[in-house]
């Protein structure tokens, strides 16, 4: 088996027999997160993550962009807890007091996750990758701003807890580029009709 060979069976978590194979890891995006703004003013947006078909399960999902970048593969011996746009969700909840989508709000934020995954550039060398597209749009659905996301963060390791570490990190910029965006269109007048009135004051 070449070095190539050997790398890649790393990475996907080869075992040698079935029957003696290990439990999955199972990974989410560990404790509740401080929230970015003190007070409640998000608390009358609501937000709604939807991911592509191949990105909606519990895989962690990785590219080898050395090998064959179209090549969507995932580890064998390591899950997500729930599907990334699941997980995501909850963080940015958590970070910016967002509610749920469903529920009664003024305006809604919406996600479309394009990509969730960790990239190798070399066998050594990775970084978490997502990308998507944010809109907002009021209670009559009518668009109040949008924005292409496009976030990389390196990953500390070449595995699957490389992996995660990398994209919840990515996350967590994401909740804060969020809260920048949300601030900005509130400076040009563009949000009156999606604050709180527990954030009116502030």
């Amino acid at each position: 088996m070449n070095r190539l060979l050997i790398a890649t069976c790393l990475l996907a978590g080869c075992a040698g027999g079935g029957h003696n194979a290990s439990p999955p890891e199972v990974y989410d995006f560990g404790l509740p997160v401080a929230r970015l703004a003190v007070d409640a003013r998000w608390a009358n947006v609501a937000l709604e993550v939807s991911a592509s078909p191949w990105l909606d399960s519990r895989e962690i999902e990785y590219r080898l962009l050395y090998e064959d970048p179209l090549k969507l593969r995932s580890y064998s011996a390591s899950r997500w807890a729930a599907a990334p746009r699941l997980l995501l969700s909850q963080r940015l909840r958590q970070q910016l007091g967002l509610v749920g989508a469903g529920a009664p709000a003024a305006c809604l934020l919406r996600l479309d996750l394009q990509e969730f995954s960790q990239v190798f550039a070399t066998p050594a060398s990775s970084r978490a990758m997502l990308l998507g597209r944010a809109s907002l749009v009021d209670a009559r659905r009518q668009l109040i701003g949008e924005r292409p996301l496009a976030i990389e963060q390196p990953a500390p390791t070449a595995d699957a807890r490389g992996g995660v570490v990398a994209l919840v990190a990515a996350s967590d910029d994401l909740g804060r580029q969020f809260a920048a965006w949300l601030n900005d269109l509130e400076k040009h007048g563009r949000l009156q009709g999606c604050r709180s009135k527990a954030g009116e004051s502030q």
